[in-house]
């Protein structure tokens, strides 16, 4: 075998290995099942996570006042730029960081209307839309859980599926929209997330999904970290 001969064999092998390499990245990233945003069509706060976003007000040169919720601005790290999934739910009062590590949509009601939201960059559609309700505070109580007037057996009701081809105005995104009517009793909080099971298994694959984190003020706070429930789809 001569110099350029082995020289073409190597090249074909790393090319080859490269893109094995490639196919399984993709594999992965479509086998990740994508989340919806989730939030209350009741006034709320969203408390954010300090390492993946920030806030600034009025004066600062990042300030924009179309997105000031409560005199501020929530903006990313490291892109300085506004997330606009978060601003889709119209009723947010102000942000807040987040406690005990629950970031998301608070607010205080236990009868209320829910908006699973199909924000998305492209026209698309979510399959199999299956929203999680777990996270209880007390760890340890069992809510009693009513949709659209129907008791909830479990903690996962399915809601089919989303087509998004709706523009919002905001650009090249697009926003279709599923809405439930929750109520529930039993516990003091209660966390609620969706996502698009598209593999049919039940099991979230991917990443921390967008929440919204019902309380219920009649009833004592007990904090508590993400409930043994929300394990089962991770």
């Amino acid at each position: 075998m001569d110099r350029r001969t082995a020289a073409h064999k190597m090249i074909r092998v790393y090319l080859i290995s490269l893109f094995t390499v490639v196919l399984i990245f993709a594999s992965d990233a479509l086998r990740a099942d994508p989340c919806l945003v989730v939030y209350p069509a009741c006034p709320c706060t969203y408390r954010y996570d300090t390492n993946e976003y920030y806030t600034v007000s009025l004066g600062h040169p990042l300030y924009d006042p179309e997105y000031d919720r409560g005199g501020k601005v929530l903006l990313e790290v490291g892109t300085d730029a506004i997330d606009e999934s978060i601003y889709q739910a119209p009723e947010i009062i102000g942000f807040e960081p987040s406690v005990g590590g629950n970031e998301g949509y608070y607010f205080e009601k236990t009868d209320f209307e829910l908006i699973i939201d199909g924000f998305s960059n492209q026209p698309t559609t979510y399959v199999n839309v299956l929203v999680v309700f777990d996270d209880v505070d007390p760890f340890d109580c069992i809510p009693e859980i009513w949709i659209d007037g129907g008791l909830l057996t479990g903690y996962v009701y399915e809601a089919g599926d989303l087509e998004v081809s709706t523009p919002t105005g905001q650009g090249s995104h697009y926003s279709d929209t599923i809405t439930l009517t929750i109520s529930w009793s039993g516990c003091s909080g209660l966390h609620m997330w969706a996502f698009s099971d598209e593999n049919y298994n039940g099991e979230k694959d991917g990443g921390e999904c967008f929440t919204a984190f019902s309380h219920d003020i009649t009833i004592p706070v007990e904090h508590s970290t993400w409930g043994s429930v929300k394990s089962l789809f991770e």
